[in-house]
This record gives C-alpha cells, structure tokens and sequence, in this order.
C-alpha cells in the first residue's frame, strides 16, 4: 500500500515528458546550487553577527546528527531510486545509491528547523527564505526523478527528530564542549 502511495504521489510530481525545459532548468537549479544558500548566509552570520554564532552552532550540531543518521538508515535500508526501477522521467544525473532519506532534504530541513526552533523576531526573514529553499530543493529532488516523495519524508523526520534533540540537550551539549575544549 506505502509503495503504491509513494509510487502515484511520485507520478503527480514528477515532470511529465512534455515538461518546459526553463521549469526543468529552475529545478536543477534548485536541486543542485539552492542548497549552498543557507551555507553562505551561515557564514556571512558567523562573521557579522556574533549573536548568530549560537544559531549556527546549533544548525552545526544538529546537521552533524541528522546526517549521521542518514547515513545509517541508507546504509541499513536499501531504496532503490525512481530512474533505477524505470518509474517516471529523469532529467538529472545520480549515482544509483541507496535514495533514503533524502541527504539534501534532511540538511535544507534541519537549517530550517533550527532556526524555526530558536524563532525570535530577528531571524524572521531568515526562517521565510529558508523555508523556501527547503520546499523547492524538496520538490525538485522528486520533480528531476531522483528522490521518492517518501525519501523526503523521512528526511523531514530525521530533520525535526535532530533539531529537536539538540534543542532539549543544548544545555548538556554546551558544558561538554565547555570541558572538550575549555571556552
């Protein structure tokens, strides 16, 4: 039943034969260079601002777990991705890996989610705009036939499972760092 689902949800996402090459190169786009973003504004933060720094401590922690865990669950569980079982259309060069989770959903979520957890009225554009890049880098993972709309999910629940956790131990996490290395 959850592979048909996620077999007729691909179907509806997926680019058609017949799609336009401009919405085929934004999708690309998206899911190849959008990601590098959030990477930038980070940076440029730690730098700027330094009551950014905790922030971007936290998206540093979190993308630390919920990348490993990614790792774990691709390398526990097989998917095989749309274009390896001949399902729908694919317009973007991939490995033929293991497709779940999705690693640039679980990193566009957690940066999203931190953020999103640690909300004060500063951060406001910055939780829009990586909000948005979360859902296009989303969409056009399954829009190019690269990711199964379930290898998103699973992303996304990596994602707020990790940036939750951390949130809860933050505490725990900072006084061993303290003792680690002696701030």
């Amino acid at each position: 039943m959850w592979c048909d689902f996620n077999t007729q949800l691909f179907l509806l996402v997926n680019a058609s034969d017949k799609a336009s090459k401009l919405l085929i190169y934004f999708a690309i786009f998206c899911a190849k260079y959008l990601v590098y973003i959030p990477i930038i504004i980070m940076g440029i933060g730690w730098f700027i601002r330094p009551f950014y720094r905790q922030l971007i401590l936290k998206m540093v922690i979190s993308l630390g777990v919920a990348l490993f865990v990614a790792f774990i669950i691709r390398h526990c569980f097989y998917s095989p991705r749309p274009f390896a079982v001949d399902v729908g259309t694919h317009n973007l060069f991939h490995d033929n890996t293991s497709s779940l989770p999705s690693q640039h959903a679980v990193f566009v979520w957690t940066i999203f989610f931190t953020v999103l957890f640690n909300y004060t009225c500063r951060f406001r554009i910055v939780l829009y705009l990586f909000a948005l890049i979360a859902v296009l880098v989303s969409w056009s993972r399954v829009y190019l036939g690269i990711h199964w709309p379930l290898d998103i999910a699973v992303g996304f629940l990596v994602s707020i499972i990790s940036v939750y956790l951390i949130k809860k131990f933050w505490i725990s996490i900072i006084k061993l760092l303290n003792r680690w290395f002696c701030w």
